[in-house]
C-alpha cells in the first residue's frame, strides 16, 4: 500500500466521496465517526470492514462551513468511559457497542453488519421510566398459582424447611 488512487475524488474528500475512494483502492476499508452533542455516532461504515486488509477509522470534525478527519487509532481508547471496564474493549462498528473479548464482537457482527450504521439513545433522567396503564389490552387467565416456602436456619447453619402454602386463584368459582 504505497499510494491511494485518488481520480475523481476531490480534495478535501466529501463523506459521499468515500465509497468511491474505496471502490478505487480495493485494499482499504473506511469507517467514520462524528462527534456531536457529546456522543459519537458512526455516519459511514464501509461494506468492506471485516474483509479487506486495511480498515481506517477517522473522526470527522468540523467548524463552520469547514471539516476537518483526524485518524482514530483506537476505538477501545476513545469509548473508554462508556464502560467500567479497564483494559481493552473490542468494538463494533456499526452500532459502538464494546464488548469484552474479541469472540463475543465477532458473534455480534454477524448480525450487526446486516444493517446500516447506528447509534443508541437514552432517554433523560426523569422521562425514562416505562409504565404499563393498558389493562384493557390484558388477556385474563383461567387460573394463577402462588406458592409460598418457609424454613428455618439450625444452629449449624442448614436451612430446614418448614411449611409451605400454595394457594389457586381462579375467575372461575370451581
Amino acid at each position: 500500500m504505497s499510494e491511494l488512487d485518488m481520480t475523481g475524488i476531490e480534495i478535501p474528500v466529501a463523506l459521499s466521496s468515500i465509497p468511491k475512494l474505496e471502490s478505487q483502492n480495493s485494499y482499504i476499508s473506511i469507517s467514520v465517526l462524528v462527534y456531536e452533542e457529546k456522543e459519537l455516532i458512526p455516519v459511514y461504515t464501509s461494506k468492506f470492514c471485516n474483509q479487506r486488509p486495511h480498515h481506517v477509522k477517522l473522526l470527522l470534525l468540523s467548524k463552520g462551513d469547514k471539516f476537518y478527519y483526524t485518524l482514530v487509532e483506537s476505538l477501545s481508547r476513545l469509548l473508554c468511559g462508556r464502560t467500567r471496564h479497564k483494559t481493552k474493549t473490542f468494538v463494533c462498528l456499526y452500532c459502538l457497542h464494546p464488548f469484552r473479548y474479541e469472540r463475543c464482537l465477532q458473534n455480534h457482527l454477524t448480525e450487526c453488519s446486516q444493517h446500516p450504521a447506528q447509534t443508541v439513545t437514552y432517554l433523560e433522567e426523569g422521562k425514562n421510566m416505562l409504565k404499563f396503564d393498558k389493562v384493557q389490552h390484558m388477556f385474563s387467565i383461567p387460573f394463577a398459582l402462588y406458592a409460598d416456602f418457609e424454613s428455618f436456619i439450625t444452629p449449624s447453619r442448614e436451612h430446614v424447611p418448614s411449611v409451605y402454602c400454595c394457594l389457586r386463584v381462579s375467575i372461575s368459582p370451581v
